[in-house]
């Protein structure tokens, strides 16, 4: 009867309007995109979106694209997309019910999103096969995820702070997987392969990887660190795999580390080691000052495609301006580019080497850039009116 009761909910919140390029069915989008000759515009396009009650104004909390130029951008309320790279979006959702906090599209039709109902609230999980219009409920028990992964229609995951559960069945039922303690970050590659991150009471990190879906796990890379404050895994290849490490946070620095392997985890390389003065010093070796930096800031979001490139996009709040590192050599070396763009907080999309996207979800200056080079270079291509 709940979720019976849910999804009458749901659909209540939708509203009742279609919009081309992203309606049941459409997998692609080629001619969904309004045919004009003008110059692309970089404001809010003329649409006007509902932000939830209890927040200020519309912000931007996740992005996703499945193509150089088909994605969704979404945030406290609503939901966007473009077919043309950008150069116009339409709302997908604008009903003001739902803060999507992430974005899990397989296709342009089928996808998976976290969501809350309530600002602040913990996250519900909801399914769409109409491209983002409307959403049936998920039942994830009484565990509300921090975040999800789906490698499939059928097979996914959820994430808690320290356990993993997993579907096979497209979120039917779910079955909760052997992680270590103080396990605080899982990825899968496949169904069999995955790695983990654990935090370890006495200081420091080890990095797992798993072979059978998480029935065994053996020890791949451990760090000392003076602060264990969690950390991220990043990749699509099993064998090729960047994982993200924190050290310390003050004084708006976070001291960080990047470390990177080819093989398996046969062998790891630090591709950055980025102490500050606020944070102390970054996870495992100590690098020669300067010799192994990063982006300034709080790294928050990073974007690897397979054995090619990795992105890494870094904010804070005494800095006016996105940071942005990257790879294009799959760890040989590494480069930092000039500030990608205003703001504290953002997330990224990147579909090749060249082509991707960085969502600014800070609550100051909400935009979409796009970047044709790398992120040598960016683009707004939509922003959001603050009101001050």
């Amino acid at each position: 009867m709940r979720r019976k009761w849910l999804v009458l909910l749901l659909a209540a919140m939708l509203p009742a309007a279609s919009f081309t390029g992203f309606a049941s069915g459409a997998e692609t989008a080629s001619a969904s995109a309004p045919k004009s000759t003008a110059v692309c515009r970089t404001d809010n396009h003329g649409l006007t979106l509902n932000a939830m009650k209890d927040t200020s104004d519309p912000n931007l909390q996740s992005i996703q694209f499945l193509s150089a130029k088909v994605g969704r951008a979404a945030g406290n309320g609503f939901m966007i997309g473009t077919s043309d790279a950008g150069c116009h979006w339409q709302a997908i959702y604008n009903t003001g019910k739902l803060n999507f906090t992430q974005l899990a599209f397989l296709t342009n039709s089928v996808g998976y999103v976290l969501a809350q109902v309530a600002y602040g609230k913990p996250n519900t999980l909801l399914k769409t096969m109409d491209g983002g219009k409307s959403y049936t409920w998920i039942p994830t028990g009484q565990h509300p995820f921090d975040r999800i992964q789906f490698l499939n229609a059928s097979t996914g995951y959820g994430f808690t702070r320290a356990f993993t559960y997993k579907t096979a069945d497209g979120g039917k039922t779910w079955t909760k997987l052997n992680t270590l303690p103080n396990t605080r970050y899982v990825h899968f590659m496949t169904e069999q392969k995955g790695w983990a991150v654990i935090v370890l009471a006495t200081g420091g990190y080890e990095i797992k990887r798993t072979l059978d879906g998480g029935i065994h796990w053996t020890d791949s890379l451990n760090v000392k660190a003076a602060t264990n404050l969690g950390g991220a895994i990043y990749g699509s290849d099993s064998a090729d795999v960047w994982v993200l490490l924190y050290g310390g946070s003050g004084m708006s620095q976070t001291s960080y580390s990047l470390f990177h392997t080819k093989d398996g985890g046969a062998h790891w390389k630090q591709v950055i080691s980025h102490p500050t003065a606020g944070g102390g010093p970054a996870p495992g070796p100590a690098a020669p000052a300067g010799k192994l930096a990063g982006p300034a800031g709080r790294p928050t979001d990073m974007a690897v495609i397979g054995h090619e490139a990795a992105f890494l996009v870094a904010g804070s709040g005494a800095i006016d301006a996105l940071q942005f590192g990257r790879s294009l050599d799959d760890g040989s070396t590494w480069e930092n580019l000039p500030g990608a763009a205003p703001g504290y907080d953002g997330k990224l999309s990147f579909v090749s080497r060249t082509a991707g996207y960085l969502a600014v979800t800070s609550f100051e200056k909400p935009a979409v850039y796009k970047t044709d080079n790398g992120g040598k270079n960016w683009t707004k291509v939509f922003s959001l009116p603050v009101k001050l």
